[in-house]
């Protein structure tokens, strides 16, 4: 049968097929055109499930019958048993409200307690009128609630890393201090965005993926204040207010609580609700995952390729030079003029930069690019790894023909490093990169060059040209 005829058939909704399908008592094959085709095993369980609910079996009790774990005979014994106590609790109402009647009583000065106190009950406790049915249903799901949560958290991380590198030119050091100021960076964009987000939206992505959503207590979106009031308590009492340590124990707590379907503190006046638990959902965290740390690799990439591409000014070039050094090291000391010269050496906390000679054509374009490392009587040389991958990013990562994906395919700032102190010539695109290389009474050990023992220093000579030229 197709889904459809099994409607008609059992007189069950294609709603109470699909849900029992979930909780896992029958699956259906599927066809040619992919459709579900119930095999009459299918059907004849599926009557039983109907028959079995409407004797009021709770669906647990059912799994277990019909994996054999408990008998059907045991089952319905219990439930004869849960019907007579209902049976009784149903007489017990039925004789309060006629008493009441009798008694004449009005909601005004209706005395609840002396009805509580007087009639016999004959269940303890609440019974089979049980006021947990009025409460807002618990859900737990402690991970897919901690896994929401972080792909927020880590979604804006990255759209802020994505501002700093990208737009404000910021690339901030590894640090203690500085990776504690991003974590309050994020929370403070939860405490602004998640409230709007679940007053508008109703969703946040990370509850969007899980199929979470966040009610007050008559299913409605929370209002902002409401939204407020929630994610403060989140991040005071569920983060610990990302105080290392202590927010991991208060994680700790909360996770201990959800799995123990507790009310916790944010919860008060709203509930969680969600819609399914397929396991589709956590593969869409995943991907989600996936496509932000992808993100977050083409961001850092597209960072270090320069501002200015194409054919060069001299100004252009000075410009891609001045704002990849102070990315890179993070300094705000030195600079280079238009000329290729570096001011405020003196200043520098990093090792003063080689001079640049930009060689302009008749068009005013940067056609050449020159740097000079030559030094008389020194002892010890190193490698300027840091100054001639700094001219070629901004010249031929910008005039090359690259963008940020082929430019790091090239492979052209590795063959840069691993040239040493040797000559040679590296092809970057439309630019050709020239190293020569001249040194007497030094020893090659790698990145440095050391004196030779008894070798007279006025004699020590050592001399580097780096050109890149632009071909036509």
């Amino acid at each position: 049968m197709t889904v459809k005829e099994l409607e008609t058939s059992l007189g069950m909704t294609r709603a109470n097929i699909r849900f029992y399908e979930q909780e896992g008592f029958l699956t259906p094959k599927r066809g040619a055109n992919n459709y579900r085709i119930y095999s009459e095993e299918d059907v004849e369980t599926l009557r039983k499930i109907k028959l079995l609910r409407q004797l009021g079996l709770p669906l647990d009790t059912i799994k277990q019958v019909q994996s054999g774990e408990l008998g059907l005979d045991t089952a319905l014994a219990r439930q004869q048993r849960t019907l007579e106590e209902q049976r009784a609790e149903l007489a017990w109402a039925d004789r309060v409200c006629a008493s009441m009647r009798s008694d004449r009583v009005e909601y005004a000065t209706l005395d609840a307690q002396k009805y509580l106190d007087t009639l016999d009950r004959p269940a303890e406790g609440e019974g089979y009128f049980s006021l947990r049915k009025d409460s807002t249903p618990m859900v737990a799901y402690p991970w897919r609630r901690f896994f929401a949560r972080w792909l927020d958290l880590t979604l804006y991380s990255v759209l802020w890393s994505s501002f700093g590198l990208l737009v404000l030119r910021f690339n901030p050091p590894d640090s203690l201090l500085i990776n504690l100021l991003s974590i309050y960076r994020d929370y403070v964009t939860m405490l602004v965005v998640e409230p709007l987000l679940l007053s508008t939206w109703g969703y946040t992505p990370g509850k969007w993926i899980f199929g979470l959503q966040v009610r007050d207590p008559y299913g409605k979106k929370l209002r902002w204040t409401a939204a407020m009031t929630r994610t403060w308590l989140v991040f005071g009492k569920g983060c610990g207010y990302g105080i290392p340590f202590y927010g991991l124990y208060r994680y700790y707590k909360s996770y201990r609580a959800c799995a123990d379907c507790e009310t916790l503190p944010w919860e008060e006046e709203c509930g969680y609700a969600i819609k399914d638990t397929r396991a589709r959902r956590c593969w869409g965290f995943v991907g989600a995952m996936a496509a932000m740390f992808v993100l977050a690799i083409f961001v850092v990439v597209q960072a270090q390729m320069p501002r200015h591409r194409g054919a060069l000014t001299a100004e252009q070039y000075v410009a891609n030079v001045n704002d990849l050094y102070r990315y890179s090291t993070h300094s705000q000391a030195g600079a280079m003029d238009k000329n290729g010269h570096w001011r405020n050496r003196s200043d520098m906390s990093y090792t003063i930069p080689l001079d640049h000679q930009i060689v302009v054509d008749e068009n005013g374009v940067v056609s050449s690019v020159t740097l000079v490392d030559e030094q008389i009587g020194e002892r010890v040389i190193s490698e300027c790894v840091f100054d001639k991958q700094l001219a070629v990013l901004s010249f031929a990562a910008a005039s090359g023909g690259y963008n940020s994906v082929s430019w790091i395919g090239s492979g052209v700032l590795d063959a840069v490093s691993r040239q040493g102190f040797t000559d040679g010539t590296i092809q970057a695109g439309k630019v050709s990169i020239t190293q020569k290389v001249e040194s007497r009474g030094y020893e090659d050990l790698g990145d440095w060059l050391f004196a030779q023992k008894d070798f007279p220093a006025e004699q020590l000579y050592y001399r580097m040209e780096f050109t890149m030229t632009l071909q036509n």
